[in-house]
């Protein structure tokens, strides 16, 4: 048997047990109750896949994220509600955590990734983000587009 057979034969079987393919991970949207704001989310990576999380905001509400892992290497991006991405925690020296200021209401992703070396030998990594979500001070600039 040949290894495109044999992975069609396994793809097919997956299908047939409705297990989705990693790839097609749906956003989990975050709600929060009145008068709360914080949350907790969390997951497990694994390989090159992408955990996306929706938070709505109003304009001028303030996002506060903070990522924790066991294992370095895992960074998290946020995307305005138009998809453009505002920030991307691999590119900063603070990769653990970044505040923003809404500038437009909508709904807002933020994705947990793995760097490319360890995503690329298909390691999984679990993860918590600490969420937090404010009316920003009167004097606080709008980091976000």
């Amino acid at each position: 048997m040949t290894k495109k057979t044999k992975f069609v034969l396994i793809a097919g079987a997956l299908l047939l047990c409705g297990v989705e393919p990693a790839q097609s991970a749906l956003a989990r949207s975050v709600h929060l109750a009145p008068h709360v704001s914080s949350t907790v989310v969390s997951g497990t990576l694994e390989g090159e896949n992408i955990v996306p999380f929706h938070v709505s905001l109003k304009e001028g509400q303030k996002l506060d994220v903070l990522c924790h892992s066991r294992k370095s290497g895992i960074y998290f991006f946020v995307k305005d509600p138009e998809g453009r991405i505002v920030y991307n925690s691999a590119e900063s020296p603070q990769p653990d955590r970044w505040t923003g200021q809404a500038a437009s209401p909508g709904k807002y992703t933020l994705g947990v990734f793995q760097q490319h070396a360890t995503a690329r030998k298909g390691h999984t990594a679990f993860f918590r983000l600490h969420l937090a979500v404010n009316q920003a001070e009167a004097s606080t600039t709008s980091l976000l587009p």
